[in-house]
Protein backbone atom coordinates (compact mmCIF):
# COMPACT_ATOMS: atom_id res chain seq x y z
CA UNK A 1 0.00 0.00 0.00
CA UNK A 2 2.98 2.30 0.39
CA UNK A 3 5.02 4.02 -2.31
CA UNK A 4 2.81 7.03 -3.03
CA UNK A 5 4.57 9.64 -0.88
CA UNK A 6 7.22 10.65 -3.39
CA UNK A 7 8.90 13.88 -4.38
CA UNK A 8 8.42 15.85 -7.59
CA UNK A 9 11.90 15.68 -9.07
CA UNK A 10 11.47 18.49 -11.58
CA UNK A 11 10.71 20.86 -8.74
CA UNK A 12 14.03 20.32 -6.96
CA UNK A 13 17.60 21.50 -7.53
CA UNK A 14 20.46 18.99 -7.64
CA UNK A 15 21.51 19.86 -4.09
CA UNK A 16 17.97 19.19 -2.86
CA UNK A 17 17.92 15.85 -4.65
CA UNK A 18 21.23 14.93 -3.02
CA UNK A 19 19.77 15.72 0.39
CA UNK A 20 16.69 13.62 -0.33
CA UNK A 21 18.85 10.74 -1.52
CA UNK A 22 20.87 10.99 1.69
CA UNK A 23 17.75 10.33 3.76
CA UNK A 24 16.59 7.52 1.49
CA UNK A 25 20.01 5.84 1.55
CA UNK A 26 20.30 6.50 5.28
CA UNK A 27 17.01 4.70 5.91
CA UNK A 28 18.12 1.79 3.73
CA UNK A 29 21.34 1.53 5.72
CA UNK A 30 19.46 1.66 9.04
CA UNK A 31 17.13 -1.09 7.85
CA UNK A 32 20.08 -3.25 6.85
CA UNK A 33 21.84 -2.67 10.14
CA UNK A 34 18.77 -3.46 12.24
CA UNK A 35 16.83 -5.97 10.11
CA UNK A 36 19.13 -7.25 7.39
CA UNK A 37 18.14 -7.76 3.79
CA UNK A 38 14.51 -8.46 4.70
CA UNK A 39 14.23 -5.00 6.22
CA UNK A 40 15.83 -3.38 3.19
CA UNK A 41 13.25 -5.03 0.93
CA UNK A 42 10.62 -2.91 2.70
CA UNK A 43 12.39 0.40 2.04
CA UNK A 44 9.84 3.03 1.02
CA UNK A 45 9.65 6.70 0.12
CA UNK A 46 6.85 7.02 2.66
CA UNK A 47 9.02 6.19 5.66
CA UNK A 48 11.87 8.28 4.25
CA UNK A 49 9.39 11.15 4.34
CA UNK A 50 8.71 10.42 8.01
CA UNK A 51 12.43 10.58 8.80
CA UNK A 52 12.78 13.92 6.99
CA UNK A 53 9.72 15.36 8.72
CA UNK A 54 10.83 14.39 12.22
CA UNK A 55 14.42 15.52 11.61
CA UNK A 56 13.21 18.91 10.41
CA UNK A 57 10.79 19.35 13.30
CA UNK A 58 13.05 18.30 16.16
CA UNK A 59 16.30 19.58 14.62
CA UNK A 60 18.35 16.63 15.89
CA UNK A 61 22.08 16.25 15.10
CA UNK A 62 22.49 14.43 11.80
CA UNK A 63 25.70 12.86 10.55
CA UNK A 64 26.37 12.62 6.83
CA UNK A 65 28.78 10.04 5.44
CA UNK A 66 29.45 8.82 1.91
CA UNK A 67 29.66 5.18 0.91
CA UNK A 68 29.01 2.56 -1.75
CA UNK A 69 26.53 -0.28 -1.68
CA UNK A 70 25.40 -3.14 -3.94
CA UNK A 71 22.87 -1.03 -5.90
CA UNK A 72 25.39 1.84 -6.20
CA UNK A 73 28.88 0.27 -6.38
CA UNK A 74 30.69 2.99 -8.33
CA UNK A 75 29.84 6.47 -7.09
CA UNK A 76 29.67 6.97 -3.29
CA UNK A 77 26.25 8.07 -2.06
CA UNK A 78 25.63 10.45 0.82
CA UNK A 79 23.83 8.88 3.81
CA UNK A 80 22.08 10.64 6.66
CA UNK A 81 22.14 9.10 10.12
CA UNK A 82 20.25 10.18 13.25
CA UNK A 83 17.80 8.80 15.80
CA UNK A 84 14.86 9.17 13.44
CA UNK A 85 16.48 6.91 10.86
CA UNK A 86 16.34 4.17 13.47
CA UNK A 87 12.76 5.07 14.35
CA UNK A 88 11.68 5.04 10.69
CA UNK A 89 13.48 1.70 10.25
CA UNK A 90 11.56 0.24 13.22
CA UNK A 91 8.22 1.45 11.86
CA UNK A 92 9.12 0.16 8.40
CA UNK A 93 9.92 -3.29 9.77
CA UNK A 94 6.66 -3.45 11.74
CA UNK A 95 4.56 -2.37 8.76
CA UNK A 96 6.47 -4.74 6.48
CA UNK A 97 5.64 -7.69 8.72
CA UNK A 98 1.92 -6.98 8.50
CA UNK A 99 2.18 -6.32 4.77
CA UNK A 100 3.96 -9.63 4.16
CA UNK A 101 1.32 -11.43 6.22
CA UNK A 102 -1.43 -9.70 4.25
CA UNK A 103 0.14 -10.86 0.98
CA UNK A 104 0.33 -14.40 2.34
CA UNK A 105 -3.30 -14.40 3.46
CA UNK A 106 -4.59 -12.83 0.23
CA UNK A 107 -2.48 -14.58 -2.40
CA UNK A 108 -0.72 -17.35 -0.46
CA UNK A 109 2.68 -16.12 -1.59
CA UNK A 110 5.23 -18.35 0.10
CA UNK A 111 7.94 -15.73 -0.39
CA UNK A 112 5.88 -13.23 1.63
CA UNK A 113 5.34 -15.77 4.40
CA UNK A 114 9.08 -16.46 4.52
CA UNK A 115 9.86 -12.74 4.84
CA UNK A 116 7.24 -12.31 7.57
CA UNK A 117 8.74 -15.21 9.50
CA UNK A 118 12.15 -13.53 9.36
CA UNK A 119 10.71 -10.33 10.88
CA UNK A 120 8.43 -11.99 13.44
CA UNK A 121 11.18 -12.52 16.07
CA UNK A 122 11.70 -8.72 16.08
CA UNK A 123 8.12 -7.95 17.09
CA UNK A 124 8.54 -8.33 20.90
CA UNK A 125 11.43 -5.82 20.89
CA UNK A 126 9.44 -3.43 18.71
CA UNK A 127 6.47 -3.66 21.06
CA UNK A 128 8.75 -2.94 24.01
CA UNK A 129 10.35 0.10 22.33
CA UNK A 130 7.17 1.50 20.78
CA UNK A 131 4.15 0.10 22.67
CA UNK A 132 1.70 2.83 21.64
CA UNK A 133 2.57 2.72 17.95
CA UNK A 134 2.54 -1.08 17.80
CA UNK A 135 -0.81 -1.35 19.61
CA UNK A 136 -2.38 1.26 17.33
CA UNK A 137 -0.99 -0.58 14.33
CA UNK A 138 -2.64 -3.82 15.42
CA UNK A 139 -5.95 -2.19 16.36
CA UNK A 140 -6.16 -0.13 13.17
CA UNK A 141 -5.39 -3.08 10.89
CA UNK A 142 -7.93 -5.26 12.72
CA UNK A 143 -10.56 -2.55 12.25
CA UNK A 144 -9.63 -2.10 8.60
CA UNK A 145 -9.76 -5.84 7.95
CA UNK A 146 -13.17 -6.06 9.62
CA UNK A 147 -14.54 -3.23 7.46
CA UNK A 148 -13.15 -4.72 4.27
CA UNK A 149 -14.33 -8.24 5.14
CA UNK A 150 -17.83 -6.84 5.66
CA UNK A 151 -17.68 -5.20 2.23
CA UNK A 152 -18.04 -1.72 3.70
CA UNK A 153 -17.83 1.21 1.32
CA UNK A 154 -17.88 3.80 4.09
CA UNK A 155 -14.90 5.74 2.79
CA UNK A 156 -14.60 7.88 5.91
CA UNK A 157 -14.41 4.82 8.17
CA UNK A 158 -11.91 3.06 5.90
CA UNK A 159 -9.67 6.11 5.55
CA UNK A 160 -9.84 6.85 9.26
CA UNK A 161 -8.81 3.30 10.13
CA UNK A 162 -5.65 3.43 8.07
CA UNK A 163 -5.13 7.07 8.98
CA UNK A 164 -5.09 6.19 12.68
CA UNK A 165 -2.22 3.80 12.01
CA UNK A 166 -0.08 6.34 10.20
CA UNK A 167 -1.06 9.09 12.63
CA UNK A 168 0.55 7.27 15.53
CA UNK A 169 3.63 6.51 13.43
CA UNK A 170 4.03 10.24 12.78
CA UNK A 171 3.53 11.11 16.46
CA UNK A 172 6.78 9.54 17.61
CA UNK A 173 6.84 11.44 20.93
CA UNK A 174 4.12 12.35 23.40
CA UNK A 175 4.81 16.07 23.35
CA UNK A 176 3.41 19.41 22.21
CA UNK A 177 3.77 18.49 18.53
CA UNK A 178 2.04 15.12 18.78
CA UNK A 179 -1.50 16.36 17.95
CA UNK A 180 -0.38 18.11 14.75
CA UNK A 181 1.81 15.19 13.70
CA UNK A 182 -0.97 12.72 14.40
CA UNK A 183 -3.49 14.77 12.41
CA UNK A 184 -1.00 15.09 9.58
CA UNK A 185 -0.44 11.33 9.50
CA UNK A 186 -4.16 10.67 9.61
CA UNK A 187 -4.73 12.78 6.52
CA UNK A 188 -1.80 11.31 4.64
CA UNK A 189 -2.88 7.81 5.66
CA UNK A 190 -6.33 8.45 4.22
CA UNK A 191 -4.75 9.69 1.00
CA UNK A 192 -2.53 6.60 0.75
CA UNK A 193 -5.48 4.27 1.34
CA UNK A 194 -7.61 5.95 -1.33
CA UNK A 195 -4.70 6.24 -3.74
CA UNK A 196 -4.01 2.53 -3.40
CA UNK A 197 -7.67 1.77 -4.13
CA UNK A 198 -7.64 4.15 -7.11
CA UNK A 199 -4.47 2.56 -8.48
CA UNK A 200 -5.62 -1.05 -7.99
CA UNK A 201 -9.26 -0.77 -9.10
CA UNK A 202 -8.95 -2.90 -12.25
CA UNK A 203 -6.50 -5.36 -10.70
CA UNK A 204 -8.73 -5.90 -7.66
CA UNK A 205 -11.73 -6.49 -9.91
CA UNK A 206 -9.89 -9.15 -11.90
CA UNK A 207 -8.79 -10.94 -8.74
CA UNK A 208 -12.12 -10.58 -6.97
CA UNK A 209 -10.66 -8.50 -4.17
CA UNK A 210 -12.30 -5.80 -2.11
CA UNK A 211 -11.75 -2.26 -3.31
CA UNK A 212 -13.04 0.77 -1.43
CA UNK A 213 -13.83 2.64 -4.66
CA UNK A 214 -15.64 -0.21 -6.43
CA UNK A 215 -19.14 1.01 -5.53
CA UNK A 216 -18.29 4.54 -6.61
CA UNK A 217 -16.92 3.29 -9.94
CA UNK A 218 -20.08 1.25 -10.54
CA UNK A 219 -22.45 4.11 -9.72
CA UNK A 220 -20.80 6.98 -11.61
CA UNK A 221 -19.91 7.48 -15.27
CA UNK A 222 -16.14 7.54 -15.90
CA UNK A 223 -15.72 11.33 -15.97
CA UNK A 224 -17.75 11.82 -12.80
CA UNK A 225 -15.87 8.99 -11.10
CA UNK A 226 -12.52 10.59 -11.90
CA UNK A 227 -13.69 13.95 -10.62
CA UNK A 228 -15.02 12.45 -7.40
CA UNK A 229 -11.79 10.52 -6.77
CA UNK A 230 -9.78 13.70 -7.23
CA UNK A 231 -12.04 15.50 -4.76
CA UNK A 232 -11.68 12.74 -2.17
CA UNK A 233 -7.89 12.63 -2.51
CA UNK A 234 -7.71 16.42 -2.27
CA UNK A 235 -9.76 16.36 0.94
CA UNK A 236 -7.37 13.88 2.54
CA UNK A 237 -4.30 15.89 1.54
CA UNK A 238 -5.98 18.99 2.93
CA UNK A 239 -6.26 17.14 6.25
CA UNK A 240 -2.52 16.51 6.02
CA UNK A 241 -1.40 19.95 4.85
CA UNK A 242 -3.35 22.01 7.38
CA UNK A 243 -1.62 20.62 10.52
CA UNK A 244 1.70 20.54 8.65
CA UNK A 245 1.50 24.31 8.23
CA UNK A 246 1.24 24.62 12.01
CA UNK A 247 4.66 23.04 12.54
CA UNK A 248 7.75 25.29 12.88
CA UNK A 249 9.40 24.05 9.70
CA UNK A 250 10.78 26.73 7.42
CA UNK A 251 10.05 26.33 3.73
CA UNK A 252 13.50 27.45 2.56
CA UNK A 253 15.55 24.99 4.67
CA UNK A 254 16.90 21.85 2.92
CA UNK A 255 14.41 19.58 4.69
CA UNK A 256 11.63 22.14 4.37
CA UNK A 257 12.03 22.20 0.60
CA UNK A 258 11.68 18.42 0.46
CA UNK A 259 8.63 18.36 2.69
CA UNK A 260 6.76 21.14 0.90
CA UNK A 261 7.63 19.57 -2.46
CA UNK A 262 6.26 16.20 -1.36
CA UNK A 263 3.03 17.44 0.22
CA UNK A 264 2.02 19.91 -2.46
CA UNK A 265 3.40 18.26 -5.60
CA UNK A 266 5.07 14.89 -5.10
CA UNK A 267 2.11 12.91 -3.79
CA UNK A 268 0.20 13.75 -6.97
CA UNK A 269 2.87 12.31 -9.29
CA UNK A 270 1.60 8.73 -9.14
CA UNK A 271 -2.01 9.89 -9.33
CA UNK A 272 -1.29 11.78 -12.55
CA UNK A 273 0.40 8.73 -14.08
CA UNK A 274 -2.44 6.37 -13.15
CA UNK A 275 -5.13 8.73 -14.41
CA UNK A 276 -3.30 9.41 -17.66
CA UNK A 277 -2.83 5.70 -18.28
CA UNK A 278 -6.47 4.93 -17.50
CA UNK A 279 -7.82 7.70 -19.70
CA UNK A 280 -5.47 6.64 -22.50
CA UNK A 281 -6.85 3.11 -22.45
CA UNK A 282 -10.39 4.44 -22.34
CA UNK A 283 -9.82 6.35 -25.59
CA UNK A 284 -8.14 3.45 -27.41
Amino acid sequence: MFGYVTIYRKGLADADMDRYQAYYCGLCRALGRRYGRTGQLALSYDMAFVSILLTALYDVPTAYTAGRCAPHPIKPRLRADNEFMDYAADMTAALAYYNFMDDWQDDHRRASLAQAQKLEPQLPALRERWPRQMQTMTDALDKLNALESAGSHDLDALCNAFGALLGDVFACRDDIWAPALRAMGQGLGGFIYLMDAYDDLEKDEKKGRFNALRQLADELPPAAYEQRCHELLTQQMGRCAQPFEMLPILKDTPEGKLLYNTIYSGVWSKYALVRKHREGRRHD
